[in-house]
């Protein structure tokens, strides 16, 4: 990951710009997964009411269940892991950008590179934003991305409000270049979402 920001930051000139390339770069290479999880979870979603019938008809009969339910993804072409697994995949994208971008590598590299260091009001990426506009912007991200989502209306209303308000609480001490990584990636998650949706 370090590589490729040195690589972004060589077309842009900026390490602001490096980490919002690198981030929209790394959305598009992860697309076909996001696209294939997203149907599965649309897909899982409508057959919601043929489980729940399926559920009461043969309540008290776990294993006649679970056979039936199996019958079920197997007749309508859903695979149940098919929603959360290319989502895990994406898991050790983020960990890498987040290992790079908090590095002590990337950290000596700021120092030195000045204003080439500084993107909009943000002076330093290795320190968290001090006017916590980043941590709304994750914050607010967080809950659109969530509203977006498959099934989104049918999530407890709690949940909507409490993960944003607590993601954004757990980003406050990162750097204001993984919270920039964050706000952008987001961002980027609602376009992707409502584009896939609206296909």
């Amino acid at each position: 990951m370090m590589e490729a920001l040195k690589f972004f930051f060589a077309i842009s000139g900026n390490w602001g710009f490096a980490i919002i390339l690198l981030t929209v770069a790394a959305k598009l290479a992860l697309y076909p997964l996001t696209l294939q999880s997203t149907k599965q979870m649309d897909a899982m979603q409508k057959l919601q009411p043929k489980l729940e019938a399926l559920q009461k008809k043969l309540k008290g009969q776990p294993d006649k269940i679970q056979k039936e339910t199996m019958e079920l993804y197997k007749n309508e072409g859903v695979n149940p892991l098919g929603g959360c697994l290319p989502m895990l995949l994406q898991i050790p994208v983020f960990l890498a950008l987040f290992f790079a971008l908090t590095s002590n590598e990337f950290k000596l590299i700021l120092a030195e590179a000045g204003s080439k260091a500084q993107i909009l009001w943000i002076a330093n990426l290795a320190k968290p934003d001090p006017t916590y506009v980043l941590v709304f912007l994750i914050a607010v991200s967080t809950y659109w991305s969530s509203l977006t989502m498959p099934g989104a209306a049918k999530q407890q209303k709690s949940m909507l409000y409490f993960m944003p308000a607590f993601i954004a609480f757990v980003s406050v001490p990162f750097p204001a270049g993984v919270q920039l990584y964050w706000a952008v990636q987001n961002l980027l998650t609602v376009a992707q979402q409502l584009y896939i949706l609206r296909k």
